[in-house]
């Protein structure tokens, strides 16, 4: 092992040859930026013009901050706490390139003393710490376990005096995930933690009797149906817990606080309910004793509902504030204390952090988003004067999205609080080498007073078009269906979706996180797999592909609700972007740029040629066909520059691609010219561009009549090239609850779902609209040789009337059942005068609502007597 560098960063505080003070006085630091007009959604009356909050000028800490760093290794995801004596440990995430191991650190004046590894090799998860008052430390962290890819909570004790065994704390068919954990007023350790072994998020605790050495049994925190996400836990003086979390009762997501005790008693408060989304709470007890502080995210009204398009605005991460107030236990009531935009001009912030100095104000940090980087801010709460300090930027922040800041008490008199954060120091969005840092923060007598900011924005005032009014069937309303005496279940996904980690939109798609309290709790799907782009402004570098992985393990719930393993090839015209899907965590990461592939991991194990041109379609399914376990690939947007000329391809491989994206969320459909467009979520007095291209506009709803240079992208065109190809929906950026992937597995496993693309037993939707179709009993998908006359039998179940039921045959609208005005539909049909050689057919489903669904084709060729 290299050795640690323990070093002071002095680099960390200068920027463009000055010091922090230079910068502070300098008059560029000084100056504020013009600011941009409001925004105003068309026919609205713009609302009150609100002051930024200044991020130029850089926070002067106490002294310089500590850091800790390994070369070629990535020191991350810290947590800390204080003891007794006054000393601070802290634990932390060491990835050398291949294995995760967790340590634990002492902070001493000249910097970090790694004091243990506890554990040695392992898929490592958000680590947390607490200390009793006998100075022992107890670690807890989530480990995937290796047999069934989900994640189980562990726990390990460490004292100067030696180290504790490993503890089982969690363990079950799914993951056990997001531990927070602290030490009560009677020094007994608690943690609490999500679980989504019910297949949506639910909060428990547990805690260590004081003396026996031996952990409680599990105490249920949340028993209302909904998803509950995020605790974060605190004390009062009597012993008791009090832990924060927020919950999606009711379709939209909520701040809850309850006091737990430890003969396992409950009393739940809700925290500012509004129609806004708030949620991923930090909770510190006050300093009297009597109270806690409180802050966490507040976004839009209807957050992760009806949205179609690229409209940032609208994106879940879009809009955010940061809520903050006081909760007093004696009256059970929670105060707000405004901060006013904590963004600039509308950019996003994430993830509040609420610590307590030694004069007993408050302070918050967040990450807010600004230049396609994710800084922290500070400010803090005066509450003599009801007033905030001016927002000041945390030089040498810049990191990923779902990155905490953690508060730690002060140490010396010239120090109020410090702050400890990981950062890899990017100048821009390219993953680098993180490292853990530690500062102390001046009073905030020193910081001067904000700004009047005005009236906060008022965004549960403004109004927001649903795309569609329809109401949503149940989480979980199972359709199953037989074919061939086999039994299959349809489950609905999404596999394209962009975090914080892909070089676009990066403020407004939000992190992995947020897109599964998106898929869980307000899409109500069954699978979810987020896909960042492998080369575009940046590459997926193989540390953020291996954080990515272990979040989606930290988020599985087998059979229950599946994540899968996913990125985005974005090959331009004529090849096409691909999404490609693993079962097992892992896959190669194949770059479209050669020379970055033959640089990476995986070009030992799965070598590709020389050369400098690119990684084409054909090589990638070779590489994926030697990789030998399960895997899929899913082209999409064909139509557009972003997609394929299947023209272009003299041989087409199935061993993993089978399947296309025939409707994008935040685009449209792609199926043919002419063919008919879904109209939800589109005002039809708000034409849109069709490939970027301004002038081919799409006027809903009628149909895009012709896609220009691109329509030998479109599905139909895929079809009549001869390539055996069945359909899909996904959403892409931005897009909410308006495209749902259908696929029927025999097992609702990952491994199930990529046989089902396999198969091409696979639909396409704007809503979950059941749609079975067989061919002489033979599923959608299917490729067979017949010598009767082909049978077709459709059943729909719709979630609106059905306007129109259409069988397409050889890319043609064969058979049109129309002015059905029922939910269901049921009719089969014979084909008398089927054509020589191979047909097509398959069924496009249009409701009175404007959803549509499209189903696989079947393939049958007529063979000779």
């Amino acid at each position: 092992m290299k050795r640690l560098l323990v070093s002071l960063t002095i680099a960390l505080l200068l920027a463009g040859g000055m010091t922090l003070a230079q910068k502070a006085s300098s008059p560029e630091a000084k100056k504020p930026k013009a600011e941009a007009p409001p925004k105003t959604a068309k026919n609205q009356t713009p609302k009150k013009e609100t002051k930024k909050a200044p991020k130029g000028i850089p926070l002067e800490t106490v002294g310089m901050p500590l850091k800790l760093s390994e070369e070629n290794r990535q020191i991350d995801f810290p947590t800390a706490a204080t003891a007794p004596d006054g000393s601070t440990y802290v634990a932390y995430l060491d990835w050398d390139g291949s294995t995760d191991s967790l340590k634990l650190a002492l902070v001493t004046d000249s910097g970090f003393k790694t004091v243990a590894t506890l554990v040695e090799s392992g898929v490592l998860h958000a680590p947390t710490i607490a200390i009793t008052p006998q100075g022992t430390i107890w670690c807890v962290w989530g480990q995937t376990d290796l047999g069934d890819d989900t994640v189980d909570l562990l726990a390990r004790s460490w004292s100067p005096e030696g180290m504790g065994e490993i503890q089982i704390l969690a363990d079950t068919d799914a993951s056990e995930a997001f531990p927070d954990a602290g030490t009560d007023s009677e020094g007994q350790v608690w943690i609490t933690w999500q679980s989504f072994r019910a297949g949506e998020g639910d909060i428990f605790a547990r805690h260590l009797r004081s003396g026996s050495g031996k952990w409680s049994e599990e105490l249920s925190v949340t028993e209302a149906e909904g998803g509950d996400w995020a605790p974060r836990i605190a004390f009062d003086q009597d012993g008791g817990a009090w832990i924060a979390y927020d919950s999606s009762r009711g379709n939209e997501f909520n701040l809850y606080l309850s006091h737990l005790s430890t003969d396992g008693s409950l009393k739940e408060y809700p925290i500012a309910h509004t129609e806004r989304y708030e949620a991923r709470a930090s909770i510190a007890a006050t300093v009297d004793g009597l109270g806690f502080w409180i802050t966490s995210e507040r976004g839009r009204v209807r957050w992760g509902l009806d949205v179609r398009g690229h409209d940032n605005d609208k994106g879940i991460n879009a809009q955010k504030e940061v809520l903050f107030g006081r909760f007093e236990i004696a009256s059970g009531q929670f105060t707000e204390h405004p901060l006013g935009p904590a963004g600039e001009a509308g950019k996003p912030v994430n993830l509040p952090e609420v610590g307590v100095g030694s004069d007993g104000n408050p302070w918050v940090a967040y990450r807010y988003f600004e230049k396609v980087l994710w800084r922290i801010a500070l400010t803090a709460y005066r509450q003599d004067s009801d007033s905030w300090t001016s927002f000041r930027r945390l030089d040498g922040s810049s990191y990923g999205q779902d990155r905490r800041s953690i508060f730690l008490s002060a140490t010396s008199d010239s120090s109020d609080i410090r702050v400890c954060w990981p950062s890899d120091l990017r100048d821009t969005k390219a993953q680098k080498t993180s490292a853990v840092f530690l500062a102390s923060l001046p009073s905030p007598a020193a910081i001067p007073a904000a700004e009047p900011a005005g009236d906060p924005i008022d965004l549960s005032s403004e109004p927001f078009a649903p795309s569609q009014s329809t109401p949503e069937r149940p989480a979980h309303n199972r359709h199953f269906w037989k074919a061939k005496g086999n039994t299959y279940g349809l489950y609905w996904g999404d596999l394209h979706r962009h975090t914080d980690v892909s070089n676009c939109r990066t403020g407004f798609d939000g992190c992995i996180v947020e897109h599964f309290r998106y898929a869980y709790d307000i899409a109500k799907l069954d699978f979810l797999g987020t896909s960042d782009h492998t080369d575009i402004g940046k590459p997926y570098d193989p540390y953020e592909w291996w954080h990515n992985q272990r979040m989606h393990d930290a988020l599985h719930s087998p059979e229950r609700f599946n994540t899968l393993y996913v990125y985005e090839r974005e090959q331009r015209w004529p090849w096409g972007h691909r999404n490609v899907i693993f079962a097992q965590r892992g896959g190669p990461i194949v770059y479209i740029q050669r020379a970055r592939y033959r640089s990476s991991p995986w070009q030992e194990s799965l070598p590709v040629k020389a050369g400098v041109d690119e990684i084409s379609p054909t090589e990638l399914w070779d590489v994926l066909k030697r990789y030998e376990l399960p895997v899929a690939v899913i082209s999409h947007t064909g139509a557009t520059r972003m997609g394929t000329d299947w023209g272009k391809y003299d041989r087409f491989d199935y061993s993993s691609e089978n399947v296309v994206e025939i409707l994008q969320g935040a685009r449209v459909s792609y199926e043919a010219d002419g063919a008919p467009q879904p109209t939800v979520g589109i005002r039809p007095d708000e034409p849109y561009t069709i490939n970027g291209d301004k002038s081919i506009k799409a006027t809903p709803p009628n149909p895009i009549t012709d896609f220009g240079e691109f329509s030998a992208g479109t599905y139909q065109s895929a079809l009549e090239m001869g390539w055996r190809l069945g359909v899909f929906a996904s959403s892409d950026h931005i897009s909410q609850h308006a495209s749902y992937g259908g696929v029927f597995c025999e097992d609702f496993t990952r491994e199930g779902i990529i046989k089902a693309f396999d198969a091409r037993r696979t639909i396409a939707a704007t809503d979950k609209i059941y749609l079975n179709f067989t061919c002489n009993g033979n599923p959608l998908g299917s490729i067979f040789d017949t010598k009767r006359n082909p049978k077709l039998s459709i059943s729909i179940d719709g979630t609106a009337p059905l306007k129109r039921v259409t069988v397409i045959r050889n890319e043609e609208d064969w058979k049109v059942f129309d002015r059905i005005d029922s939910q269901l539909f049921e009719t089969e049909i014979t084909d008398k005068s089927m054509a020589d050689g191979e047909n097509r057919y398959y069924v496009r489903v249009e409701q009175n609502d404007g959803n549509m669904a499209w189903s696989s084709p079947v393939w049958v060729t007529k063979s000779e007597e």
